[in-house]
């Protein structure tokens, strides 16, 4: 007998069904993927935000492609540290493995993560750290604010649609405030 629907145990065998192999036909993981890279573009964008913000606004550092180098380092750092808090928890759901879909997961991570950095630091890059990271700090904010506004869009109109993205603007704000305010 094959194992119920529920995933349950085969009733001839007792064996319990491979739950991470996957059945499904070649790019219906895409939505699942595309949804991967842009959970990792926001939370690089978002943390990234809230570490630009924090930072004291001293202007020690002279070198442009130093100040540059610290947004992409962290931005990239950010990313890695996700990466090893993924695998570590897919192989311990797993039983030590990574499954082809984990993989794919990791690469669709990266692709959404890594361009965030090089956006972040381009700014500091051209411009140096003043004036760089208060332009990276909104072209942030300006994707994540895109975002919202085009994910409201697909259950409301434009003034709704709108009306959310402010929300989400303010509860950004509101965490980057409790952040300083924390001294983090």
């Amino acid at each position: 007998m094959a194992p119920d629907a529920a995933g349950g145990t085969d009733d001839v065998t007792g064996a319990v069904p491979d739950l991470g192999a996957s059945t499904a036909a070649p790019g219906q993981h895409e939505p699942e993927l595309v949804r991967e890279a842009l959970t990792m573009a926001l939370y690089v964008s978002l943390s990234l935000l809230a570490v630009l913000i924090a930072l004291p606004a001293v202007g020690h550092v002279d070198n442009r492609v130093e100040a540059g180098l610290t947004v992409m380092i962290t931005a990239v750092g950010l990313v890695l540290a996700h990466h090893v808090a993924f695998r570590l928890s897919t192989r311990l759901v797993n039983g030590g493995l990574l499954t082809p879909e984990s993989v794919r997961a990791l690469q669709a991570q990266a692709l959404g993560g890594l361009p965030v950095a090089v956006v972040a630091a381009l700014p500091v890059f051209v411009l140096g750290e003043d004036p760089g990271e208060t332009v990276a700090e909104l072209v942030l904010l300006a994707f994540v604010a895109l975002v919202g506004y085009r994910s409201a869009r697909f259950t409301s109109g434009r003034a709704r649609s709108f009306l959310y993205v402010c929300g989400v603007v303010v509860a950004v704000a509101a965490v980057l405030v409790i952040k300083l305010l924390a001294g983090h």
